[in-house]
């Protein structure tokens, strides 16, 4: 669910026919009907692969008149929220600006959510109604939500034979093992089409580049503070009190939690040092994204 990824994948050719199945669930429109009629907006795409940074745009797809922004959400900060409502509303506004006639056609968000926001529908469609839930106003402006949380639980706890087709779309773009992806799109051509693509992308040899310096110290940094300090706390209230009882209790404190933090965001370094190890990543770059040595990494590269 990395953006240019994500974004590379919905934009592929051979990923219509999966795209188009998704939209008929939130359209009037059936799968074959859109296959034939789905117009990317943007001038710059479609994008195939990674190679292709500059294509990475946001994506509006049109089918008539209807226009449809899609978006990937790996969290509910409000930042977030607000920044794909505003521009929700601001395709809405350029829409009836530019002149385009005022007929049924919708004009809605399709968001991707690898967050549970609201509760466990697969797809939850918002739109402006009274208080009372009896009269809508402006019912061709929506905002649908996929709730991609609950198919992947379903396939940890029931496997792949308890999913829809929808579902296994949507478990691919979030499961991360090849034998896993290759497994739940086996004996459906598209869906091996699919994952085709996604091992194509994670192949590519600038895929380096999703993991640069500026985003994985931001990514770590979010990890190394929820693992360290759950950890850190624990072993360093668990050390400070036994040390307290010799140095005094503040004292001991304080430097039983200090070093159960510093162990704690060590060993999630080693995690993810692995974990890019599998990768291919070379050592040196690896040294560098999570400050460990090139020895400690060498010693479970084997």
């Amino acid at each position: 669910m990395f953006d240019p990824i994500f974004k590379s994948i919905v934009q592929n050719p051979d990923f219509r026919s999966l795209l188009s199945l998704i939209i008929s669930h939130v359209t009037v429109y059936s799968p074959s009907y859109i296959y034939e009629n789905l117009v990317f907006a943007n001038t710059e795409l479609p994008v195939e692969n990674y190679k292709e940074r500059k294509k990475i745009t946001d994506i509006i797809v049109k089918v008539e008149g209807t226009i449809i922004n899609i978006e990937a959400n790996k969290s509910a900060k409000a930042s977030m929220v607000a920044k794909n409502n505003l521009y929700h509303h601001k395709i809405a506004y350029d829409r009836y600006l530019s002149g385009m006639a005022m007929d049924n056609s919708e004009v809605f968000q399709l968001n991707f959510n690898v967050i549970n926001r609201f509760d466990d529908r697969l797809f939850i469609e918002f739109c402006m109604k009274d208080d009372t839930g009896k009269f809508t106003d402006e019912e061709n402006f929506k905002r649908i939500h996929i709730n991609m949380v609950k198919p992947l639980e379903k396939y940890y706890n029931n496997g792949k034979e308890s999913l829809s087709k929808l579902e296994k779309i949507l478990v691919m773009f979030q499961i991360t093992s090849k034998s896993e992806l290759r497994d739940i799109s086996k004996g459906d051509e598209e869906l091996e089409n699919m994952a085709k693509i996604i091992e194509d992308l994670n192949e590519d040899e600038h895929i380096i580049g999703l993991y640069d310096k500026e985003k994985m110290d931001e990514w770590m940094k979010k990890i190394d503070h929820a693992e360290a300090v759950k950890e850190g706390h624990e072993k360093g209230l668990k050390q400070g009190l036994e040390e307290g009882r010799t140095i005094g209790l503040e004292q001991g404190l304080e430097q039983g939690l200090e070093q159960g933090l510093k162990e704690g965001s060590n060993k999630k370094a080693l995690e993810i040092a692995k974990e890019l190890l599998k990768m291919k990543m070379n050592i040196k770059d690896i040294s560098k994204v999570t400050g460990l040595s090139e020895e400690e990494i060498n010693k479970f590269k084997s």
